[in-house]
């Protein structure tokens, strides 16, 4: 459960008046097909994403890291197309998002530091991380899902990775900020096995496997080491369903 802690540290709301914006942008209801979002040059694409889903992009947050808001922010979907009339980096698109939610969105959001669980990534008997196969190879932490035999595993997979990329995914699946402390340098490839504790779309977890707390050390000697500290999370104070194009 998380406790605000005695002192907030806030931003200003999103639709504050310096931010920049997009040159045109529509954003339009949608209820089927891929889920896909681009960054280019000159503009944004999004296509069947959530409003919760845009707001993480335009923050380049965790799903873990937002809080509060309506249920349609996370169930209803929508096509973003928006263009910026010139060139820009991708961290000047995040700001034209945030913008355009503020426009349209009517989204006002504070970040607030509060106490929570968090993790430290710590080394133990370190085992079974090996040199990259491909040490040109994209640097990444694969998700595979397992179902065919009728219960559910997934496995981490590491290509290239490095301890910090692992800190990252574990934080996504534990909901919680995870911190490398393993003290180990260079980018490896690697496997971990796990399961949920509980049956996911009405498919059991495989008996065989455990969770990844249990996984993360008989894989690799790793182990995660549970506390308190602070949690950085965006609250959300003000939304309504976007206004007409």
């Amino acid at each position: 459960m998380w406790s605000v802690a005695p002192a907030l540290a806030q931003q200003p709301p999103a639709d504050a008046a310096a931010s920049p914006s997009f040159e045109a942008a529509s954003i339009r209801p949608n209820g089927s097909g891929f889920i896909d979002f681009r960054f280019f040059p000159t503009r944004f694409v999004a296509n069947n994403l959530t409003l919760g889903q845009l707001i993480e992009q335009a923050y380049n947050i965790q799903p873990r890291e937002l809080i509060g808001g309506p249920d349609w922010l996370r169930v209803d979907r929508f096509d973003v197309m928006a263009t910026s009339g010139a060139e820009v980096s991708q961290d000047q698109m995040r700001l034209m998002l945030r913008s355009l939610l503020a426009d349209r969105f009517q989204l006002q959001i504070e970040r607030e530091t509060r106490t929570g669980t968090v993790y430290r990534l710590i080394a133990r008997n370190v085992h079974d991380l090996k040199p990259p196969a491909k040490p040109d190879e994209r640097s990444r932490v694969a998700t595979m899902r397992n179902d065919g035999n009728g219960v559910l595993s997934y496995e981490y997979v590491g290509y290239n990775a490095t301890m910090a990329q692992l800190a990252v995914t574990l934080g996504g699946h534990l909901r919680a900020p995870v911190t490398d402390d393993t003290k180990i340098t260079g980018s490896y490839d690697f496997r971990i096995s796990w399961a949920y504790d509980e049956p996911i779309g009405g498919i059991p977890p495989d008996p065989n496997a455990p969770t990844i707390v249990t996984a993360i050390e008989r894989d690799l000697g790793l182990k995660l080491e549970p506390g308190n500290g602070p949690v950085p999370v965006h609250v959300i104070r003000r939304v309504s369903r976007p206004s007409p194009n």
